[in-house]
């Protein structure tokens, strides 16, 4: 039999819970994987530099339609966003884009908890299986003729070592997968903030030029 067939005779219910937890997190694993790592992963320094250009010359229309080119970049709806509040101050702009960066994040921590949730309840998934494991075989010992005493142990203790087993693994696979969806998270909400304080500079400096001129 496969692993998975033996860890479902023998780990008792809490086998399937942890089957459950794992289903989930591959699924929930998988859209952020694709979101993080694909969707808001995008290469838009061309699109940047092309952004700077026009903001220094205060072509604003120009720098909005190049951020409406990539929809799903952070980055760009950072910039967007700053971009449609120069108009109106300083204040505005920073306020737009503090507004920006912290929808980026929302959007980068979504589902994100749900993985650490999972990691922290099936390690107590599997401690649950050892317990319940130990209970049933201690009853069954109990009321069971001693010559079948040694088998019904055996059996106690596997359903109890596969069910923790179970839950370490799955908990150990959850925590890795939450860290890393953590830090590109942190990757990608850096980079937009990074790219409002650049808007604000040239903006700043587009203003500037201006008067000189």
């Amino acid at each position: 039999m496969s692993s998975l067939e033996i860890l479902l005779k023998e780990g008792g219910v809490t086998a399937w819970i942890i089957l459950l937890a794992g289903i989930l997190l591959i699924v929930v694993a998988l859209e952020r994987a694709y979101v993080l790592y694909f969707k808001y992963s995008l290469d838009v320094e061309q699109a940047i530099q092309k952004i700077q250009g026009f903001i220094l010359k205060k072509s604003y229309t120009d720098a909005l339609q190049i951020c409406n080119t990539v929809t799903d970049s952070p980055e760009l709806n950072v910039a967007k966003s700053g971009l449609l509040a120069a108009e109106h101050g300083r204040e505005a702009m920073r306020s737009a884009l503090g507004g920006a960066v912290l929808e980026v994040t929302k959007k980068c921590e979504r589902r994100v908890s749900l993985i650490a949730l999972i990691a922290g309840v099936s390690t107590l998934l599997g401690l649950l299986g050892t317990i319940s494991g130990l209970i049933k075989t201690f009853q069954a010992l109990a009321e069971a003729d001693p010559s079948k005493k040694g088998e019904i142990l055996g059996l106690g203790i596997s359903e109890a070592m596969y069910a923790t087993a179970a839950g370490l693994v799955l908990g150990i696979t959850a925590m890795v997968i939450h860290s890393l969806c953590v830090s590109k998270g942190e990757e990608i909400v850096g980079n937009a903030q990074d790219l409002g304080y650049k808007l604000v500079t040239w903006v700043e400096q587009s203003e500037r030029g201006a008067v000189n001129e």
